[in-house]
């Protein structure tokens, strides 16, 4: 059950490590023609900045998950390297407890931010704000997945698959 978790992690997160940088740049060829098209043509586009700007929030928070598998993001370096046998396991656990309680809270309060102004829309793209918003949760979810793998298994979070 263990091995079937972790490879399902391991496809989710290299997925998502790819929609992320499938995003990026995305948002980086957007805001080219933001530039383009306000100095070069001299009529800026009223959609190309406020589409880039969420498509980085995807990005970042598609991209949480890549982070919080490699330890990289919540971690003590210099503890994790230091410490060996049942320090280390109990370093882990105080990480993924406080990664999971700060993933907890951002998921719920990005829940109620998208519920609250699911009702206005983008400037300038006439979808609901709760799209944006909505990467706050997807992402915590995603990455509370990767928490959990870290966990599980911490040496194979830093292979060359992410």
């Amino acid at each position: 059950m263990r091995r079937a978790f972790l490879a399902f992690e391991r496809r989710l997160t290299a997925g998502l490590h790819s929609a992320a940088a499938i995003l990026l740049a995305a948002a980086a060829c957007i805001g080219l023609w933001q530039v383009l098209a306000r100095f070069v043509l001299a009529q800026p586009s009223s959609w190309s900045e406020v589409l880039t700007r969420t498509l980085l929030i995807w990005m970042t928070y598609l991209g949480l998950a890549a982070a919080f598998r490699s330890g990289t993001l919540a971690t003590v370096e210099i503890a994790a390297r230091l410490a060996r046998g049942r320090a280390a396991l109990a370093l882990r656990i105080v990480v993924a407890a406080a990664s999971t309680t700060l993933l907890g809270t951002l998921a719920w309060q990005g829940l109620a931010l998208a519920e609250r102004f699911s009702f206005q829309t983008l400037a300038g793209l006439d979808v609901s704000m709760a799209w944006a918003y909505a990467a706050v949760p997807t992402g915590c979810a995603f990455a509370l997945v990767a928490v959990a793998a870290h966990l599980l298994d911490p040496d194979e979070s830093r292979g060359p698959d992410l």
